[in-house]
């Protein structure tokens, strides 16, 4: 892992980010002059819910994931950290603590920027605007996890699981998405609220009806035969993508 990491290197990883792309050059090295390199292993738990927010991270390499902590030990996730993804904003945004845990699910390299660069940069009206614009899209996504947890059967909450998985990370091919690397049947169940064996039968019944198949790298959705399930009334943005993306 990268313990390490120049201002220009930093520079080059931020340009990549949304968020950062179009700022101007004096404003990225500034930033660049307090972050850091932030490198974790495998199951490191980067930040836990209840601390106090006192940076935000870009990471860069890896994949992490956002979850809130539930009873008897359960943890409930609420989302997954892909490269060149901002995460732990929003604490700096209100100055509370942190409202959920960040959690390394691959070796992970993060650049940490301390809160005062990053308000520094919300004068930027640019900047600001897709902060917003960013805290939107995440709670808007909360929003949708609940009402599938709360109100779908379990079924239609693994779909739906699988049609968010298929915005973040899915690539198509012909009428078939795929899925890569294979969500681990643990990972969807913390997403929908479901046990892991309830993931596993609703996986093995979509399988018997052709909605998809999958090998040990990849699995792979075959979106005509899901519209089905979508057009029996899912009807939220993270289903109806499937359709779209073929």
């Amino acid at each position: 892992m990268t313990t390490s990491m120049s201002e220009g290197v930093m520079s080059e990883l931020l340009r990549r980010v949304p968020m950062f792309a179009d700022l101007p050059q004096a404003e990225i090295e500034s930033v660049t002059r307090t972050a850091r390199a932030l490198p974790r292993r495998k199951g490191a738990r980067i930040f836990e819910e209840g601390s106090p927010a006192d940076c935000c991270l870009v990471l860069t390499s890896g994949r992490a994931k956002v979850a809130l902590s539930g009873a008897g030990g359960a943890e409930i996730t609420l989302g997954f950290v892909e490269p060149f993804n901002v995460v732990g904003e929003m604490g700096l945004l209100d100055g509370s603590p942190r409202s959920a845990s960040l959690i390394a699910i691959e070796e992970c390299q993060f650049i940490r920027i301390p809160a005062q660069a990053f308000h520094a940069l919300r004068r930027n009206p640019a900047f600001a605007d897709r902060l917003l614009s960013h805290v939107s899209s995440t709670l808007r996504k909360a929003n949708d996890q609940l009402r599938a947890i709360y109100t779908f059967r379990a079924e239609d909450r693994i779909v739906w699981g699988l049609g968010r998985l298929a915005r973040q990370r899915g690539r198509t091919q012909g009428a078939t998405i795929v899925i890569q690397p294979k969500p681990a049947h643990q990972e969807l169940a913390d997403m929908t609220g479901c046990s892991r064996e309830t993931v596993s039968r609703a996986l093995t019944s979509l399988k018997r009806r052709k909605c998809l198949t999958w090998d040990d790298d990849s699995l792979r959705l075959h979106a005509d035969i899901l519209e089905r399930h979508i057009r029996g009334g899912l009807g939220l943005a993270d289903v109806t993508e499937l359709t779209r993306l073929v």
